[in-house]
């Protein structure tokens, strides 16, 4: 009997051919003449196999490769793949990155999924695994003196890139980006970039800070001046002053 491989679950080493008479024929690895040719098989490969019927159905047997020679190549997912486990069924770990990647937004949970998909996206990776949805608390100038609270929604992953091997895929293994050594750069980029913040705001409010006291130390008689000067100042600082946490959307698993 001859057939080409249906599915194919490498790290768990067993799947599915479809035989020429039409059946799908389980198999495993072990299944093999040949033990030593088990990182040929790959998704669309023809082999020759005897049949085995079994209580849970038909299985192949005795199975070799009809042609050796046959070069294959990977298949991706055509989106970024996303999964709350640990694993996902059917596909091949090219790299589990030690990063996590957080996209966030005030407007839905949507908007933030999708955008830490674009994040990891940019950064290679076409699958995030250990998807955790959460909340948090963001807060802004209103538009009286007080302060306004809103919700932002999150969603953090694990960035990976995961493929199958397939004699009609269009990708190598250097195709794919190394996403620990991209995830790297960015992020000393990134925290160069919340230092310079930092420092600005220091200097922003060490600025202010002096004009207030300037205010106060001056000879005029009108005390509102220093008064609604000191507010003005303090609610400026509050609205330019801000420092900006630029790389905490991108993260060393933990």
């Amino acid at each position: 009997m001859k057939g080409f491989i249906k599915t194919y679950l490498s790290e768990k080493e067993y799947g599915f051919i479809k035989g020429d008479d039409k059946k799908d024929y389980f198999f495993h690895n072990s299944s093999l003449k040949d033990k030593n040719k088990k990182d040929k098989l790959c998704e669309g490969l023809y082999l020759e196999f005897d049949q085995k019927a079994t209580p849970k159905g038909y299985t192949a047997i005795n199975i070799s490769i009809v042609d050796e020679n046959i070069r294959f190549k990977y298949e991706i997912p055509e989106n970024i793949y996303t999964s709350k486990d640990s694993i996902i069924n059917d596909w091949e770990f090219i790299e589990r990155s030690n990063w996590v990647v957080t996209g966030s937004s005030r407007n839905s949970p949507d908007d933030a999924k999708y955008d830490m998909m674009q994040k990891a996206k940019k950064l290679g990776a076409n699958a995030l695994i250990n998807m955790q949805y959460f909340k948090t608390t963001g807060s802004e100038a209103g538009t009286g003196m007080g302060i306004h609270y809103y919700t932002i929604h999150n969603f953090r992953g694990q960035m990976v890139n995961i493929a199958k091997k397939s004699t009609y895929g269009k990708f190598e293994i250097k195709d794919f980006k190394n996403i620990n050594d991209e995830a790297s750069k960015l992020k000393i980029k990134l925290l160069e970039k919340t230092k310079s913040s930092e420092n600005f705001k220091a200097i922003f409010w060490g600025i202010i800070i002096v004009i207030i006291a300037v205010l106060w130390v001056s000879q005029n008689k009108e005390i509102l001046v220093p008064i609604f000067g000191t507010i003005f100042l303090l609610v400026l600082g509050r609205i330019f002053a801000k420092s900006n946490n630029h790389d905490d959307w991108l993260n060393k698993k933990e």
